[in-house]
């Protein structure tokens, strides 16, 4: 297993581990910049940062009370991963159906992991994370498992300084 899965699990594991209550006490926000919100938490020794957004619209003919909440998370692993993009659709993707995350028309195809995506390397990652630096609307787009088109669009504005947040306690 290549070290890049390797901090892609971990992530899955510690964001899954942070919406349970009982992890709650560990993590601490690091403050707010408009739609974006900047953590930090302790797992096995290991301090992790993340900034997350929920959407500002979705759209799509689904039924809202089967879906869970969604986010865009940025991660930074302290002394490890930088800059990891990833979203949680709060639904399960479709099989074989990309996942589109487009900022101000820059489009750029995630791999679907049950409800999560992520892009296929740091590279991308670091391009994604120059594009929403710089961006004004970030929009998901993703097919459930039952087929249902979903598109929730996501406000870029305070990312920057959230970003900043992160990288200057976990970097």
């Amino acid at each position: 297993m290549n070290i890049y899965k390797f901090y892609k699990i971990l992530i899955y594991v510690i964001v899954s581990i942070f919406f349970t209550t009982s992890v709650f006490g560990e993590t601490k926000m690091l403050g707010k910049e408009k739609y974006w919100k900047a953590y930090s938490t302790k797992l096995n020794k290991t301090k992790t940062c993340f900034i997350t957004s929920e959407p500002i619209k979705t759209e799509g003919k689904f039924n809202k009370n089967n879906r869970g909440k969604p986010y865009v998370f940025v991660t930074n692993i302290k002394n490890g991963a930088n800059h990891e993009v990833s979203i949680k659709a709060g639904f399960n993707f479709k099989k074989n159906k990309d996942v589109i995350f487009d900022v101000d028309g820059k489009k750029t195809r995630l791999f679907p992991v049950d409800d999560r995506a992520w892009s296929e390397s740091t590279k991308i990652d670091r391009f994604l994370v120059q594009s929403m630096r710089k961006g004004k609307k970030l929009i998901v787009t993703g097919t459930s498992n039952p087929g249902n088109k979903i598109i929730d669009t996501y406000s870029l504005s305070g990312f920057t300084k959230a970003l900043r947040l992160i990288d200057k306690s976990c970097s």
